[in-house]
């Protein structure tokens, strides 16, 4: 028998215990470690074991989307024109992965190459190829109806550099706000007026429009040379610049006595010349809208210059459905409204919002200045069978592009909420977007010192001592 001293070797009991010990927790961490990844890489865990660690949560739904998914009662496929492989915007993949996830799998992904099926979008999605439907296209699908959802309605742009840039996300506005149109059962149709000199839908209203079809409601033109067809939930009048016709007033009047809703957008005239069969219009609604030029006084309730007024928020259903950072307006060249008081008891009217007491106007025919304040928009509903409802607002400037894309774009918050107010409807889906501007983090000069010490040298000690304690113990096993 070899003596272990002769060896060279002593062999402790208690060295091989804590090493046998050693060796088998080392064992067993290693194993839970590897099967900790495995089970993190499926998929399925992946997806939902994350954190959003982005300031603005980029990568995450919001509340509001979260809670209309969850409702939902019908399957929704998003289909992207492209080979997957060939896409490469991960913002819009790890969105449309919690889709899917909160939605319980309703709502699902596909990938379609158009390259190897080119009959696909004729055959599946656009059969009179008129929605311009393309490769690189992403398509919101419901059953039949489906809706496009473009690059534009996932970006926010910044004009203040003369072109535009992108300032932020929309990808969650964009996407549910498509769900929600598909899913649902009915679409209003909202008709823009022309013939009067009216501003262009596509030129100026683009973004208003976008708005309102992102919330469910599809856009038309209309002229009312014919009867308003059967189909309208509600008017829009962007900024008239000429009375009604005869045989036009009387197609309103038919259409709004049938329980018809309308907008009005009225801005400062360039003529002296009343608006007559308009005003017949706004009369009924015991409303009226005057002929002048409105300046604010107060320098709290103007932007820039005393033409640019800041209108005061009245408190009603239109304005409680807004958030609070929607309700403040920068409204050019304005023009005043009043309300009839006719003590007609099926008329309800109310005031939208208005300026101070040191605002002023001026006629524009008799020249006479009056002072404050002044209604710059009113809403009025006749109570009937089929109620009736009249939003007059003295501009249309405020929701034109070329004005929300200087100052800000609550105007559209507005006309939206105004819209649903008028449909019994308070369920518009508009998400504020998700800036991409990053914050640098300021540091004073002795936060630097300290975070320099800590950094290169109080933790690098603070490793070392550590290592020379466990050197220490294990050599005293």
């Amino acid at each position: 028998m070899i003596e272990m001293k002769k060896s060279g070797f002593k062999m402790n009991k208690k060295s091989l215990k804590y090493g046998s010990y050693a060796f088998a927790v080392t064992a067993v961490v290693i194993a839970i470690i590897v099967l900790f990844n495995a089970v993190l890489g499926l998929d399925a865990i992946k997806n939902r074991m994350r954190f959003d660690i982005t300031k603005n949560q980029m990568f995450s739904l919001s509340n509001t989307s979260i809670d209309m998914i969850k409702s939902l009662e019908k399957n929704v496929e998003v289909i992207i024109l492209t080979e997957e492989t060939d896409f490469r915007i991960p913002e819009i993949l790890e969105i449309l992965k919690q889709y899917n996830i909160k939605s319980n799998g309703k709502i699902t992904l596909k990938f379609v190459d158009i390259e190897r099926d080119p009959l696909y979008v004729k055959r599946e999605l656009d059969p009179e190829q008129i929605k311009g439907i393309r490769e690189g296209s992403i398509v919101v699908k419901s059953g039949s109806k489906i809706r496009v959802v473009s690059e534009n309605d996932m970006v926010e742009y910044d004009y203040s550099y003369g072109y535009p840039v992108a300032a932020g996300y929309k990808i969650e506005q964009a996407f549910s706000s498509a769900i929600k149109s598909v899913v649902a059962d009915f679409t209003p149709v909202v008709y823009f007026i022309k013939g009067h000199g009216e501003h262009s839908v596509d030129d100026e209203f683009s973004a208003l429009k976008s708005t309102i079809s992102a919330n469910n409601y599809e856009v038309k033109e209309l002229s009312l040379s014919a009867p308003v067809p059967e189909d309208a939930s509600a008017l829009i009048f962007g900024s008239p610049k000429t009375d009604l016709l005869g045989a036009e007033l009387e197609n309103l009047l038919a259409y709004m006595e049938n329980g018809g809703n309308a907008i009005f957008l009225m801005d400062v005239q360039n003529t002296p010349d009343e608006l007559v069969n308009f005003n017949q219009v706004f009369e009924r609604y015991s409303l009226a809208i005057n002929n002048d030029f409105v300046l604010e006084g107060d320098q709290n309730w103007y932007y820039s210059d005393f033409d640019i007024i800041i209108p005061q928020p009245n408190k009603h259903e239109v304005t409680t459905n807004l958030d609070p950072n929607s309700l403040f307006l920068y409204m050019p060249y304005c023009r005043s409204v009043s309300i009839i008081q006719t003590g007609r008891e099926w008329i309800t009217t109310a005031v939208l919002f208005s300026t101070s007491q040191k605002s002023q106007s001026t006629h524009l025919v008799t020249q006479e200045t009056v002072p404050g304040p002044f209604i710059l928009g009113a809403l009025s509903t006749i109570d009937s069978i089929k109620d009736s409802h009249v939003a007059l607002i003295g501009n249309a400037n405020f929701v034109t592009d070329s004005w929300m894309s200087t100052a800000n774009d609550n105007g559209k918050r507005y006309i939206m909420s105004i819209l649903n107010w008028m449909q019994g409807k308070d369920d518009s889906i508009i998400i504020p977007s998700k800036s991409l501007a990053s914050t640098p983090i300021n540091l004073t000069a002795q936060s630097r010192f300290i975070a320099f010490i800590a950094i290169s040298f109080v933790l690098p000690l603070a490793i070392i001592g550590l290592g020379v304690f466990v050197w220490i113990r294990r050599k005293h096993l």
